[in-house]
């Protein structure tokens, strides 16, 4: 099982990039059998409110970023990606964990809407190649 993420936390924010977001969460299935997971599935089949904080379709199709205040909001409940009075918080985190993909080799680095190509004439200088799939890479 394989959900690509890439994660940032600093001490009042922690920003996910969710690589694979337009593809459903996986579930193991040790967790899919189990009695919570199974009550999640039948309240959200009968309609019925849940007891969490997220509707199934919220935990299987994630957004591509995530970005909470984990001081104010500790259970990370309120995505503030996109909002605009966090513009800047969300603009410097990107460029951090860019960097930090950049001195790790991160192969993901071009993912959703590219492919990083490192080896033949690239091998010098690695470039992120368009998947041609219509999902543009921001950084």
């Amino acid at each position: 099982m394989y959900y690509p993420m890439r994660s940032i936390r600093t001490h009042q924010f922690h920003l996910i990039h969710n690589l694979h977001f337009r593809m459903p969460f996986m579930i193991d299935q040790d967790f899919f059998v189990s009695p919570t997971f199974q009550d999640l599935l039948n309240r959200t089949r009968l309609g019925l409110p849940l007891h969490w904080y997220k509707t199934l379709k919220e935990y299987y199709y994630r957004p591509q970023w995530e970005l909470y205040d984990i001081r104010s909001d500790p259970r990370e409940e309120v995505n503030l990606a996109g909002k605009q009075q966090f513009v800047e918080i969300f603009k410097s985190l990107r460029i951090q964990l860019n960097f930090w993909q950049n001195i790790t080799a991160d192969p993901w680095i071009c993912a959703p809407g590219g492919v990083l190509e490192y080896q033949g004439k690239h091998k010098a200088h690695p470039v992120c190649l368009s998947l041609e799939n219509g999902l543009k890479n921001e950084l």
